[in-house]
């Protein structure tokens, strides 16, 4: 907490600032107190990119709050982790086994390391339209003798987790270093009611999103490492050359905060938080429709509320607008089968009886509606792979129409956001499943992005 305290004493000293930012801690009168605490690194406030006092202790307090050796605030969120974690262990011609649910920043980090990826599927998971774990017999199968590191996402959006205790095991013993992304973990820390973290796990580095499940602004995060598998030298190269040379000194003290929160408040806060959680899944046992996802032989994350939808009847899509339009509640995301409600120890009781009381009103009024559009299942597939992302990206290219494109080479990216998982990367052929797979999410409306034409009429292909 000392770096949130020593700018909340800077701001109440009435210095001009004749330094960056051009606000002038805002002097206009626009966010005013927010304002004030916006500085750069002036005299007494440290450099991210070169620590050697107030944020140097602050990132010590965090790695020893989360479990790690050595923690390095990211005011560029989890992808500035993703993307200096891959550049500091794979070069080109270097192989890297990447989980094909990875985020997005996994495969730009390909494209800027020239790193060949070796994908593993997760497994599918019955009635479901999103993946479940990596195991260890999928890691064992795909090493080979030029694997430098293995990248993969622990828990995933919907909450599933990985046994990572035995797939670091097995790595390590292979001298290859496990990277998680495990941005969607950061709260897992603080209470056995949820599954074992990823440092807990002996991963090697670990890189975790704040803003998505603890109470910290959004683009702030942390990467953890432990073990002496890590080049922190080179690391420590990579991460000043993806995140901005003028950090948020708003965002480095969000995140001292809110682990000074953890270590005070924590204990209670969880104990709340879960005891809520527990109430919410209890109340789904009377929903004779709608089916809260719990665990059915895996392990998962149950802070994510997976709302499953009976076929024909709604879509994911179709409960969060009713939620939004009836109820005043909004979800994380709606999808072709399921939605999720994204829940945080900011959340509160009266938040929870709301959506109980919302969904307990809508599972009642399912039966019998036959006007809803039903999506055929996603049928998850691995990619042919002809060029690494990096070439593939480099490559000449030209635009044709996507109706024509099966068995093309891909050159762009196709990710349905959220969550950000692509479906095709540069480099891949396109299929005629893939082409199916895209058709039916444009039908329900999901939002492509990576593609320079958000329509899908033409597509860039390796020429």
């Amino acid at each position: 907490m000392e770096l949130w305290q020593a700018l909340k004493n800077h701001s109440q000293q009435q210095y001009y600032p004749f330094h960056m930012p051009g606000h002038k801690a805002g002097r206009l009168g626009a966010f005013t107190e927010i304002l004030s605490q916006d500085i750069t690194e002036i005299t007494d406030f440290d450099n991210l990119h070169k620590p050697e006092g107030i944020l140097l202790q602050s990132q010590k307090r965090c790695a020893e709050l989360f479990g790690a050796e050595e923690s390095f605030f990211l005011v560029n969120g989890s992808t500035s982790g993703i993307l200096s974690s891959i550049l500091s262990v794979c070069s080109a011609k270097d192989e890297i086994i990447v989980a094909r649910n990875c985020h997005k920043s996994v495969y730009s980090a390909l494209v800027l390391s020239g790193a060949k990826p070796i994908y593993i599927l997760p497994e599918n998971i019955e009635n479901a339209d999103f993946l479940g774990s990596i195991t260890l017999e999928q890691i064992q199968k795909a090493v080979t003798k030029n694997t430098k590191a293995a990248i993969i996402t622990s828990p995933t959006y919907e909450g599933i987790t990985s046994n990572i205790a035995e797939i670091s095991d097995f790595l390590h013993k292979k001298n290859i270093l496990l990277i998680v992304d495990e941005a969607h973990g950061s709260h897992m820390k603080f209470h056995n009611y949820f599954p074992k973290t990823a440092l807990q796990q002996n991963a090697d580095i670990v890189i975790q999103s704040l803003h998505k499940t603890l109470p910290c602004p959004t683009q702030t995060a942390v990467l953890h490492i432990q073990g002496n598998r890590v080049n922190r030298n080179k690391l420590k190269q990579c991460l000043s050359m993806v995140q901005t040379s003028s950090p948020s000194y708003l965002f480095l003290s969000a995140i001292d905060f809110c682990c000074h929160w953890l270590e005070k408040e924590a204990k209670n806060a969880f104990e709340y938080y879960v005891q809520n959680l527990k109430w919410f899944y209890e109340q789904s046992k009377y929903w004779k429709h709608i089916v809260l996802l719990n665990e059915a032989g895996y392990c998962r994350d149950k802070s994510k509320l997976i709302l499953q939808l009976p076929q024909r009847q709604m879509t994911g899509i179709q409960l969060n607008d009713i939620l939004i339009k009836k109820y005043h509640l909004i979800l994380e995301m709606g999808y072709l089968s399921y939605a999720i409600a994204m829940t945080s120890p900011a959340d509160t009781k009266q938040g929870f009886d709301m959506l109980s009381k919302a969904i307990t009103q809508i599972d009642a009024e399912i039966c019998g509606n036959s006007k809803v559009m039903s999506f055929p299942k996603i049928q998850n597939i691995l990619p042919i792979l002809k060029y690494c992302p990096r070439q593939a990206f480099f490559a000449e290219k030209k635009q044709i129409p996507f109706s024509k494109s099966q068995g093309q080479i891909c050159g762009e990216f196709i990710i349905p956001y959220p969550p950000g998982i692509p479906l095709l990367a540069p480099g891949e052929v396109i299929t005629k499943q893939i082409m199916k797979q895209i058709a039916v999410l444009q039908k329900a409306n999901i939002s492509l992005v990576g593609c320079h034409n958000n329509t899908l009429n033409t597509i860039e292909v390796i020429s």
